[in-house]
């Protein structure tokens, strides 16, 4: 089963109607070590961003699937 973590951090760097560029800062539930991600969200997702919103990933460092929820 895939853990979960929530974003330490979530920094909105572009949106516009057509998506959005989010910056999300995590601790990865595997290895421990405090990372983020750049992702890209799109058009018919944008709302989202501000009520809160899941994203699954791989950690940059260990390479496990995680799914992070930034509220």
């Amino acid at each position: 089963m895939t853990k979960r973590t929530i974003a330490t951090n979530r920094e909105v760097i572009i949106k516009d109607e057509t998506g959005a560029m989010v910056n999300i800062d995590y601790t990865c539930p595997y290895c421990h070590y405090n990372t983020g991600e750049l992702i890209t969200i799109g058009a018919g997702d944008v709302d989202k961003i501000d009520s809160g919103f899941e994203t699954d990933q791989v950690c940059g460092v260990c390479g496990k699937d995680l799914i992070i929820e930034c509220r």
